[in-house]
């Protein structure tokens, strides 16, 4: 094979260093983009679609508190089971670790044997002002409660 020169200097050697001296450059100045967020309080929403209600929902009663809300309804679990009304019931809750309260009321049970969800409604206090949320609480295999959907209500 016929090597090329450039005056003294060999062709496919000065290609060579000058395609290793180019990648180490391309390495050491990486460029990136952020694909999301670490944020769980308050998720990227990488669609660019108009936010919904259960977003702002989201971003203001994070899972601390809608872990306090599963406990008090499991504090009346055992009413609820009994087949005990509970519409007219009221039940505050508060997280203290952020501050947010608020008050359950309108209890639905009437699903509640069948698929072991019930509805509620719930003020909640937050940084983000007060606002009335819907929602959704449905039993575990472990019979606790969980909130599956939280949205805010058009009160």
């Amino acid at each position: 094979m016929r090597s090329y020169t450039a005056g003294n200097i060999k062709i496919q050697l000065f290609v060579a260093i000058l395609v290793i001296f180019g990648q180490a450059l391309g390495g050491c100045s990486m460029v990136s983009m952020p694909m999301g967020s670490n944020n769980i309080d308050s998720p990227t929403l990488l669609t660019g679609s108009i936010g919904s209600s259960s977003d702002v929902a989201y971003a203001d009663i994070n899972d601390d508190d809608r872990q306090i809300i599963a406990e008090n309804l499991d504090a009346i679990g055992p009413e609820l089971a009994a087949g005990n009304t509970a519409e007219d019931l009221t039940l505050p809750w508060l997280n203290a670790v952020s501050g947010n309260s608020g008050t359950l009321s309108k209890l639905e049970t009437a699903s509640l044997g069948d698929t072991g969800c019930l509805s509620f409604e719930t003020t909640a206090n937050t940084i983000a002002g007060i606002k009335l949320y819907s929602g959704t609480a449905c039993r575990d295999v472990a019979q606790k409660f969980a909130v599956t959907t939280l949205s805010v209500s058009d009160a």
